[in-house]
């Protein structure tokens, strides 16, 4: 059933991506750059480093008599190798992606899906908005303010099986204007909050306990995104990577949070161990969070529920075997990984979304759902992430986070090619 009043509003880290070619990361001419120890400053497949610690850190590894370059232009060129395409464009951050596919799937169902941000107001930030006019997604709150935005370079390398198979130079962006984002409730009033990537924007990640305390009084149900958070790796390596807040302040954050959403690495991060994932897991439902879903790149996902809104579960959903085997074929099928965590999260909030749409259990008219009911009849989060392992893996295909439709309704078209028959809504006797 369309319903206006069911809502997504999400906030956290949106960006200019910038897709270079196939990269090839055993190269030689990357030996300068690369990470030889945890926030070092280097290159490390399926991490995120700051521009301007890479540039610091080429320099003193100039100075010690490695071949090195001197500025972020020569350092581009070194890693891209001599007579590099232009990179593409296309639009990146775990939050904007995200919400952009979710947007696109709710689309025929009327759900608003709102991205809370800001951006500055060079060139990079009219791509990005000329780009999103395509799409559903509501960019009301989506602020412009003097600066700079922020950016990533992103190198791919499908030989490079450990530790993923790319790679992110994140350009800082100017910091994130909270008071003007969040002026007023209208963030509040949705059925879901989505947080996501909120450690690539200081200003909010500072924020984000009371946030989803906020969030969690008003009646949202909240899901957060993780990313690789390479300023906690600098700061402290090897200890837990605080949940946002400041001085332990994160702690009240656990509790406020229905399902935390991140790949093994980051979900290793937060709990301050390598250990497996599962362990890992269950160190962070220590904290207070009810429910965690682990993404492991071509691996299945792990995902375990202590109750609350999806009830108790656990288990493994595998990648889905057709593209699986598509994405496998880089020759036949050119893409690259960069979006599919974004897409994968994008899908998993939207299938929530249809579930709350399609069952008459919960009523329609109010932009929250009472706990109460949810916990007598709790949403399946397998169905979710078998669908968002579809999204992801979709991702996969193309290049970058967001894929534009050409037609309304193509980015679920998609999606349902690869999953069972939705069950008729009446039955046949």
């Amino acid at each position: 059933m369309p319903s206006h009043a069911f809502r997504i509003h999400g906030a956290g880290c949106g960006m200019a991506d910038f897709l270079h070619g196939e990269t090839d990361f055993s190269s030689p001419r990357l030996d300068a750059y690369r990470s030889r120890a945890l926030g070092d400053g280097g290159l490390a497949m399926g991490k995120v480093t700051f521009q301007n610690d890479l540039v610091e850190l080429a320099a003193l590894r100039r100075a010690a008599g490695e071949a090195a370059g001197a500025d972020w232009e020569a350092i581009l060129a070194d890693i891209t190798g001599p007579d590099a395409p232009a990179p593409d464009f296309n639009v990146g951050g775990p939050a904007l992606a995200a919400l952009t596919l979710a947007a696109q799937i709710l689309r025929r169902a009327r759900v608003p899906v709102t991205f809370y941000g800001a951006s500055g107001d060079d060139g990079d930030a009219a791509r990005i908005r000329h780009l999103l006019a395509q799409t559903p997604l509501d960019m009301t709150c989506y602020r412009r303010k003097p600066g700079r935005t922020t950016a990533a370079h992103v190198f791919s390398d499908a030989r490079a099986a450990v530790g993923g198979d790319r790679c992110f130079v994140h350009r800082q962006g100017d910091d994130f204007p909270l008071d003007d984002v969040f002026q007023g409730e209208s963030f509040f009033q949705a059925v879901f909050n989505l947080y996501a990537g909120t450690a690539l924007v200081p200003a909010l990640h500072r924020a984000l306990p009371g946030l989803l305390q906020k969030s969690r009084r008003r009646g949202a149900l909240t899901i957060v995104g993780t990313v690789h958070d390479y300023a906690a790796e600098k700061s402290a390596p090897g200890r837990p990577w605080p949940l946002g807040g400041e001085g332990g302040e994160d702690a009240a954050a656990f509790p406020c949070i229905d399902l935390l959403v991140g790949d093994a690495e980051e979900i290793r991060g937060l709990a301050g161990s390598q250990a497996g994932i599962e362990a890992c897991v269950d160190l962070l439902l220590a904290r207070g969070l009810t429910t965690v879903v682990a993404t492991n790149g071509a691996d299945p996902v792990y995902y375990r529920s202590l109750g609350g809104i999806f009830g108790e579960c656990r288990g493994h959903v595998a990648a889905h075997p057709a593209l699986a085997a598509l994405a496998a074929d880089r020759r036949g099928n050119p893409g690259d990984t960069c979006g599919a965590g974004d897409n994968f999260l994008g899908g998993l909030a939207a299938d929530l979304m249809d579930q709350l749409l399609a069952d008459d259990f919960y009523p329609k008219g109010e932009p929250h759902i009472e706990r109460e009911l949810l916990e007598v009849m709790p949403l399946h989060l397998r169905r979710a992430i078998e669908f968002a392992c579809v999204a992801g893996g979709l991702a996969c295909l193309q290049s970058g986070g967001v894929r534009l439709e050409k037609a309304s309704g193509e980015a679920l078209g998609r999606i349902r090619q690869y999953l069972p028959k939705p069950i008729a809504a009446k039955r046949p006797w």
